[in-house]
């Protein structure tokens, strides 16, 4: 760690001239190698239900496991989001609202617990996800149409729901979903004592001490240097492949590469395309890149005096080039989705939906029908936080200008400053979290969210709250597809957002490190799909 943070300086010109470190020395025939994955930035927690975001499930996805899991290297054959058993070995709809599901016997927490029906009581609680005020508050996001979760015998649990829900096994595959472990949060609990109080006090306790079933056990916590974890070896799909993980905090892209090339670690992260020639240079490293599942949006105020008007908002959208974003900062490896959607939808994928076009000579046209004159808009953002936004700003911003829109560029320290009063346009990113409208575009954008109620940024048509609540009502599935085209039409007829593209990211593997990256921040170290050794 120390020799990769001095090579920081002067870092390609080293590599450059041709000096290449020593491999890591391989491990004893009857010792399992360690892992080292240096990392841009730690966990915030482990727990899954207080922090969801990238730097927090890379981490924890090897700690817990879901009832049902993604396959995520083997979709569907229509480019759909393939389900498989996870500790849930089957599952069916007993009535239209019960949804009944078989757990998987000899399963084993990491304190030796047995896993059961319990631990899924203690995860779904009311009280910790999807009632009135769940200590987690986006459970409800995920879960709020549950109204029962009980448990038939030791290894059979039954979900009731308000009303069906089509896309039940894929909520209980993602974010919130995260099994927990009876015992270690229920010791906890005393009677008659609020479930915020003992809640509060559980989370405390298992923030940094968390207990799953997962593949990796937790290990230690270093704040800003390292989170370790240790191989579970009564794992129920098989002991895993390495020894120990260690998640390794290297902020500065130089010093993961130099370590990467050095041996100090044996996969890094967030590696953007400005290093990826370099890279190519080493035999004893592999470069995986991976579009995600999370697309970089603009957000337009609509409530804002000038941006209220949509002509201009379309405008501002036909002016962007995506491609020529895309050619410039990705290496032409990603894409920009034709709507709010993307191909792991499936069934009701619209591959029809243009999406967002370029045509300056139509924003022009529009501009001139518009309300506009000539006035500075500003375009807030965070410097850094997203890769590239500064520099598609800067690009942006002369693309609007070719046309007529004067944008000012103002860098602000969070998103409490992005959102603060004169908010007009701010990047943004959209993660598809659930492979389905409800699970993305409604949960950001619908009648419930913040966007409409609290921040009031989108004020949305008629057409569109009306899509959405059919949507969300239907369960058949021709139908939903045509509820859901209706929907991508009225949304972007009111363009409260404009789509840039679905960033890539980078890892840099030392040979013999078979891990396969996935189209989300999860990064999967199961025997499955973690290796160490040549093939």
């Amino acid at each position: 760690m120390a020799r990769a943070m001095k090579r920081n300086a002067g870092l390609w010109a080293v590599l450059g001239s041709g000096l290449v470190a020593s491999a890591q020395p391989g491990a004893a025939a009857a010792e399992r190698p360690v892992l080292t994955v240096a990392v841009n930035e730690l966990a915030r927690s482990l727990d899954p239900g207080e922090n969801t975001g990238n730097v927090d499930v890379r981490v924890y996805y090897s700690i817990f496991d879901t009832l049902i899991r993604r396959d995520f290297a083997h979709p569907t054959a229509d480019g759909g989001a393939k389900l498989v058993p996870g500790l849930a070995e089957s599952w069916s709809w007993s009535t239209p609202t019960t949804f009944d599901m078989k757990l998987r016997s000899g399963v084993v927490c990491h304190d030796g617990s047995p896993f059961n029906a319990n631990d899924v009581l203690a995860t779904f609680s009311a009280d910790r996800l999807w009632g009135a005020k769940p200590y987690y508050p986006d459970g409800r996001v995920y879960f709020g149409n549950f109204t029962n979760v009980e448990k038939l015998d030791d290894l059979t649990i039954r979900i009731t729901t308000a009303q069906h829900d089509p896309i039940i096994e894929h909520r209980l595959s993602s974010y919130m979903s995260f099994v927990i472990c009876d015992e270690a949060w229920n010791k906890f609990r005393t009677e008659g004592v609020e479930a915020k109080t003992w809640m509060d006090q559980a989370a405390k306790a298992l923030r940094w001490k968390p207990v799953g079933t997962g593949p990796y056990s937790f290990v230690d916590y270093q704040k800003n240097d390292r989170i370790r974890l240790a191989a579970f070896d009564r794992y129920f799909e098989g002991a895993p492949a390495a020894k120990s993980i260690t998640f390794r905090s290297v902020p500065e892209v130089a010093a993961r590469v130099a370590g990467l090339v050095a041996g100090d670690f044996d996969i890094a992260v967030e590696i953007p395309p400005d290093q990826w020639d370099g890279l190519k240079r080493y035999k004893d490293v592999t470069l995986k890149t991976e579009p995600l599942e999370n697309s970089h949006v603009l957000q337009f105020n609509t409530s804002d005096p000038v941006l209220s008007d949509k002509k201009l908002r379309h405008a501002m959208s036909l002016a962007i080039d995506r491609k020529g974003l895309i050619d410039a900062l990705w290496k032409g490896q990603t894409y920009a989705p034709n709507g709010h959607q993307l191909p792991s939808f499936g069934p009701i994928y619209v591959k029809e939906n243009k999406g967002y076009s370029y045509d300056p000579v139509l924003a022009k046209k529009l501009l001139a029908e518009s309300s506009y004159k000539g006035q500075e808009i500003s375009y807030r953002l965070i410097p850094n936080y997203y890769l590239y936004n500064v520099e598609a700003a800067q690009v942006i911003q002369e693309m609007w200008r070719a046309v007529g829109i004067n944008a000012r560029i103002d860098f602000v320290d969070s998103f409490k400053d992005v959102r603060k009063p004169g908010a007009q346009v701010f990047a943004w990113s959209n993660t598809y979290r659930v492979p389905d409208p409800a699970g993305a575009i409604l949960t950001l954008w619908g009648p419930a969210t913040d966007n409409q109620n609290t921040w009031k940024y989108y004020g949305a048509s008629a057409a569109f709250n009306e899509a959405a609540r059919e949507l969300l009502a239907e369960t058949e599935e021709t139908k939903r597809k045509a509820q859901f085209a209706k929907l991508l039409v009225a949304f972007e007829d009111d363009m409260p957002m404009t789509m840039l593209y679905n960033p890539v990211t980078g890892y840099a593997l030392k040979k013999g490190v078979n891990w396969t990256p996935y189209s989300q921040y999860y990064m999967d170290f199961r025997p499955s799909n973690l290796s160490i050794g040549a093939k």
